[in-house]
């Protein structure tokens, strides 16, 4: 069975996938303010099979107010012998997950380096000092998602 499906299996198990309303990919509200606004679309999601929870980090203490903020998005490709120097977040929260490849991640907060595979996340919180090395003979594709101060 492929490492995905596995994946939804633990998660069907979990019960981190859900199917019932208080899950929905779009909730009621916005659906709400798109009708609200006339907004031109499909207004039914169809073909949504699963959503899985890959964790979460609260914002509360990670930076002192979103004035001045913004939600960044970027993809890392790391070389294999690649890697990201140690950093310290401060006041930058983020998540990192495994698009493709594997590297490690070595962390403030483990003893040991941290094997991360694709489908894998890391979540980065204020105060994190860690970096990355991919040890592999492959690329290592990562979609890096933070809270950064605007520039």
């Amino acid at each position: 069975m492929p490492r995905t499906a596995w994946l939804l299996v633990a998660a069907l198990m979990a019960g981190t996938v859900s199917a019932h309303p208080g899950h929905e990919v779009v909730p009621e509200a916005e659906r709400e303010r798109a009708r609200a606004l006339q907004a031109e679309g499909p207004t039914e999601t169809t073909g949504v099979e699963a959503i899985l929870q890959l964790g979460e980090l609260p914002l509360t203490g990670q930076f002192p107010a979103p004035e001045g903020h913004m939600l960044r998005a970027r993809e890392l490709v790391i070389a294999p012998g690649g890697v990201v120097g140690v950093h310290a977040h401060s006041g930058r929260p983020g998540v990192a997950y495994i698009l493709e490849g594997e590297i490690f991640e070595h962390r403030s907060d483990e003893d040991e380096p941290i094997l991360r595979r694709a489908g894998d996340v890391s979540f980065e919180y204020s105060g994190l000092l860690h970096w990355w090395h991919n040890r592999s003979d492959s690329t290592t594709r990562a979609l890096v998602v933070d809270i950064v101060p605007e520039e």
